[in-house]
């Protein structure tokens, strides 16, 4: 249950992040460089959680 809900966070992060990064303009060229900026951080986030998923399953298979 906790993988799940570890998966689901993962893939909601990188889908906001992928959301804001292509289509969430801003009318301001600062603006918009925030907003990747920020796009950017929260797609990382949402990688490292996935990375940690698959490691947490990979030490719990090995520790059967």
């Amino acid at each position: 249950m906790k993988t799940a809900i570890d998966l689901l966070l993962s893939a909601l992060f990188i889908g906001i992040a992928t959301y804001v990064f292509f289509f969430a303009g801003a009318t301001d060229q600062n603006a918009r460089r925030d907003l990747v900026l920020y796009a950017s951080l929260t797609g990382a986030y949402g990688v490292w959680r996935l990375i940690r998923v698959l490691l947490a399953k990979k030490n719990q298979e090995e520790n059967v």
